[in-house]
């Protein structure tokens, strides 16, 4: 069942029993109630006690696991049981839009001038027929990583990273030929949301559209998709990538490369803190997801948006912050000094990451990223058995690249109709 179809069965009053993995907190009365996803906890959680420090009205935060969310914010516009503010994965935006779960904050915005330097992804995903309901909150987004001391020892420079999808495939064969149990690049096969992430903005790059907003767009135009994919392939069949890719659902999205023994490969923001705690002694470097030629560049702007729900009893106060997390205050001191991106491209090079080049790369990354606008993203692209993952595994690992693209196409096309 794809989300909107699940969302209006909701609204017909589908009863739906629900585990919370965090018990609501006791909230005074005066108090906002606002809910976060399990994955964006963390950063949410500075965000919330920084305004709790300098304002009287407090927010009592509650946690709720990602694969919930969806449904629990469904069925609390139909109960009026909802949040004064939420914060959930922004993918969702589209489907919660045109649901009609969210409150229209266009009017109240304008003249905003921070919500002007918030990175363009995020307003994109915001705005339904015109009208803004959200903007970013806690971001995310993928790079590329590559493993110096690796580098060092395939005779590669250290400091210039792969900048075309060929020169990754040649670093990638010069690395392999350090030893059997080293590899030159790395993806997970099997997990539809690392691609999406981390695959598909080198297609984006090279000049690809991914996905379709309605049934009249064309999904998997451009030639950039079958050069990824032709790419893959080859790395593949030469043995350039580790087998055990092919069945990795995401489990291992970032395990392997801690182990030194893999040369580049897609990842998130993330992992460069994962890394510096786990691993402290590999040199490490990071860039952007190249395309084709050179100077083509792009990224998959992941993370949570903030947004006001249909019935919230504060929705005033929740203006105010959604207001507030925009400010230098709030993007420098809430995020930025806990290692966390912030949201507004203008404030990448700030103060807290100038000791650490590499997250200053990450960060300018959110302002060339993409992500799409469309319905359905979960039948697209996120489920285990979606034409996206689908397409992956057939060109990757069956070389039947042509083919699986036609495929695709066509589904994904069927999923946009419905």
């Amino acid at each position: 069942m794809n989300v909107l179809k699940g969302l209006r069965n909701i609204a017909l009053g589908a009863a739906v029993a629900l585990t919370i993995g965090a018990a609501a907190p006791a909230v005074a009365a005066d108090s906002l109630t606002m809910w976060v996803r399990a994955s964006g906890a963390n950063a949410a959680q500075h965000l919330v006690d920084l305004w709790n420090s300098g304002h009287d009205q407090k927010i009592a935060l509650t946690v709720i696991p990602d694969n919930q969310m969806v449904t629990k914010l469904a069925t609390g516009v139909q109960a009026g049981e909802v949040p004064d503010v939420i914060s959930f994965d922004l993918i969702y935006m589209p489907d919660f839009m045109r649901a009609g779960f969210l409150t229209d904050i266009t009017d109240q915005m304008k003249g905003d001038a921070n919500l002007a330097k918030v990175a363009p992804a995020y307003t994109k995903l915001a705005t339904y027929k015109d009208r803004l309901y959200g903007t970013g909150f806690t971001p995310d987004v993928s790079i590329l990583i590559y493993n110096k001391d690796l580098f060092k020892k395939a005779g590669l420079d250290p400091n210039k990273p792969p900048t075309t999808l060929d020169q990754i495939h040649e670093y990638a064969k010069k690395i392999h030929a350090l030893g059997p149990d080293i590899y030159g690049f790395y993806f997970s096969g099997a997990c539809p949301g690392c691609n999406i992430f981390t695959t598909s903005p080198m297609m984006v790059a090279s000049g690809a559209h991914m996905l379709p907003a309605s049934a009249d767009e064309e999904p998997l135009d451009g030639s950039g998709v079958k050069e990824v994919l032709q790419l893959f392939r080859d790395m593949w069949t030469e043995g350039l990538v580790p087998k055990s890719a092919q069945a990795d659902n995401g489990s291992n999205f970032v395990a392997n490369f801690k182990t030194g023994k893999i040369g580049i490969q897609g990842a998130g923001g993330f992992l460069i803190s994962d890394l510096k705690k786990d691993v402290p002694d590999m040199d490490f470097g990071v860039t952007f997801l190249p395309g084709i030629k050179e100077g083509q560049a792009s990224a998959f702007v992941g993370g949570d948006v903030v947004a006001i729900p249909k019935g919230s009893k504060h929705a005033d106060v929740a203006l105010q912050f959604i207001k507030w997390e925009l400010t230098d205050e709030a993007q420098l001191e809430g995020l930025a000094k806990n290692n966390i991106l912030p949201s507004r491209t203008d404030l990448a090079d700030n103060k807290y990451f100038k000791s650490e080049p590499r997250v200053v790369t990450t960060a300018k990354a959110l302002g060339l990223g993409y992500v799409p606008w469309v319905f359905h993203f979960n039948d697209m692209v996120n489920s285990d058995s979606s034409p996206w993952i689908e397409m992956i595994q057939a060109a990757v690992f069956d070389g039947k690249v042509d083919e699986a693209i036609a495929t695709a196409k066509q589904k994904m096309k069927a999923i946009a109709s419905d």
